[in-house]
């Protein structure tokens, strides 16, 4: 009998001690001491000239410490800093601003939230981007799950995607997609916004890719 209640005792305290399940924070780790730079690389289409004006800079986000605010519960600040070619000093940019509640990841943009993921990652296939703002609702989903992700120059393996708005008809094209690598956070951003009425093209197209890190 004593044998038996010991080998109960060890089978609870192991079935006590099992891991966690994982439910997809590593896919935007927060953790301060992050520096992040981007290859920032756009299009702006004039209608009334019918031009078309390319910029390039770099970017970098350096995450800061946890903040308490009166607007926002605890989050997250990044600092946000561009390098044109033209520049030779790191110019300041607003400040971005992380919030990650149980199941959901936020971001704060120009005073305008938006919930960029939702966890646990895949089990929920469509959630409201724009849950905390006035811009009315727009749906985000999955796109792609746990695969390789390769942006022309550098391969990321387990990634996700996160569509964010795609329309494709005679008057605009619209692109919005996130992808999001394990244990690094936000590797690429596709933001296309064009409109086509009249035979005219404007609007712009961005393309911000990771080109290096540095972890905590």
């Amino acid at each position: 009998m004593l044998l038996a209640f010991g080998m109960l005792l060890i089978a609870s305290c192991a079935k006590d001690k099992q891991p966690s399940p994982d439910l997809g924070f590593d896919y935007f780790p927060l953790d301060s001491g992050w520096i992040k730079t981007y290859s920032i690389d756009s299009i702006a289409f004039d209608d009334n000239t019918q031009t078309a004006d390319t910029f390039h800079f770099t970017l970098m986000e350096i995450f800061g410490g946890l903040v308490n605010g009166q607007d926002l519960n605890e989050h997250r600040q990044i600092a946000r800093r561009v390098w044109k070619d033209s520049s030779l000093l790191w110019e300041p940019r607003s400040s971005l601003y992380i919030i990650k509640e149980n199941n959901t990841l936020q971001w704060v943009e120009e005073n305008t939230r938006f919930v960029k993921l939702i966890f646990p990652i895949g089990q929920t296939q469509l959630w409201n981007g724009n849950a905390y703002n006035s811009l009315g609702k727009r749906n985000y989903q999955w796109q792609s799950l746990y695969n390789n992700f390769n942006n022309n120059d550098t391969l990321f393996t387990n990634t996700i995607t996160v569509l964010e708005a795609q329309t494709n008809n005679l008057i605009e094209e619209i692109l919005i997609r996130n992808v999001y690598a394990k244990n690094l956070g936000l590797v690429d951003r596709i933001n296309n916004n064009i409109n086509t009425q009249n035979n005219k093209k404007s609007g712009y197209k961005i393309r911000q890719k990771l080109i290096s890190f540095t972890r905590p």
